[in-house]
């Protein structure tokens, strides 16, 4: 991963949150140059008034820039990126949304994220002007929807990133660390990269088998494993799905689902990309005991209960949209 000179810290709503002063210190002690200017807040929040900021940091807009956005200042971002034709090496959403939403008792507040409202040619700009995009989300954030939150990467060709329990990462969650951001936003993250299969029986029952961990952990989870070279993502979910469970599958839905998360303290990214599958030749399963203490099919809902990580949750879900269960 390219390392970064320049990381623009863009705030929301409320001003800036204590965690943007730890990012801050953490990227200056890697030697990148780093600006937190103070937008507009609350009432006197304004598209212009965000752009006349932008306006006057022009070296932290390019190849060796990164900007990590907090909330409403996301899109302020994307809607300057378009407007200016600049572009990003790299971008760090964290609760970042592109449609509007109600908050009930909020009336200011509703009245700014409705300024948020990316227009298609908008958000086809991000897809083209930022190298790279990370969008970090929560399960339990107070302000912006969670099905908003997921939607957000798809809109602007990101990368999702769940942690949970982390609310909206403004003044309220009162985090004073979040691992993962400044490694992502200096470069100097490290990657693991996995492929697996989701397999549905002709009941469309899914798979599960209960992991075993490096460090010894057991949790529920899809087959999957790490690509060999020479490989396609394809090949690999087919043979580690014939490696961890002795099952022959056919993929049927060619876009895949992936997870991001972080490892090792926020010192790795793992990112997981997973696709839809039939058994072939039937559903004899054969374990890989080193790996897996068990596997079984269930039902989709019996599975969703069942998960240890959001993730997987999600996972599911998108599993009963795309197929229509």
């Amino acid at each position: 991963m390219e390392k970064i000179k320049k990381v623009l810290l863009v705030h929301g709503y409320n001003g800036i949150p204590e965690i943007f002063r730890a990012f801050k210190r953490e990227l200056e002690a890697l030697g990148c140059e780093v600006a937190m200017p103070e937008f507009p807040v609350r009432e006197e929040i304004s598209v212009k008034g965000y752009f006349d900021i932008f306006d006057q940091y022009p070296e932290f807009f390019g190849d060796d820039c990164t900007v990590i956005a907090h909330s409403v200042g996301n899109g302020m971002l994307l809607k300057y990126l378009a407007a200016t034709g600049k572009g990003l090496n790299r971008y760090i959403s964290l609760a970042g949304f592109a449609v509007p939403f109600v908050v009930e008792g909020k009336d200011v507040l509703n009245e700014k994220v409705a300024l948020i409202n990316l227009s298609a040619d908008e958000l086809e700009h991000a897809k083209t002007a930022i190298k790279e995009s990370f969008c970090i989300f929560s399960n339990d954030d107070h302000i912006v929807p969670y099905k908003t939150l997921q939607e957000y990467p798809k809109k602007i060709g990101g990368n999702g990133i769940l942690i949970e329990n982390i609310g909206h990462m403004g003044h309220k969650a009162g985090l004073t660390e979040l691992p993962g951001v400044v490694e992502l936003a200096s470069g100097t993250i490290e990657f693991e990269f996995s492929c697996g299969c989701i397999i549905l029986d002709e009941n469309n029952n899914v798979l599960m088998e209960r992991e075993i961990s490096r460090r010894g952990d057991r949790f529920w989870a899809f087959p999957k494993g790490h690509m060999e070279a020479g490989e396609t993502e394809e090949q690999t979910a087919i043979r580690e799905t014939k490696e961890e469970v002795g099952l022959d599958v056919e993929i049927i839905d060619k876009e895949s689902i992936d997870n991001n998360y972080f490892l090792h303290d926020g010192k790795v990214l793992k990112q997981v990309i997973q696709f839809i599958a039939r058994p072939v030749g039937g559903t004899e399963l054969k374990l890989q005991a080193e790996e897996v203490e068990q596997a079984r099919f269930m039902s989709l809902d019996e599975a969703r209960e069942l998960a240890d990580f959001e993730y997987t949750k999600i996972t599911i879900d998108e599993v009963k949209e795309r197929m229509g269960l």
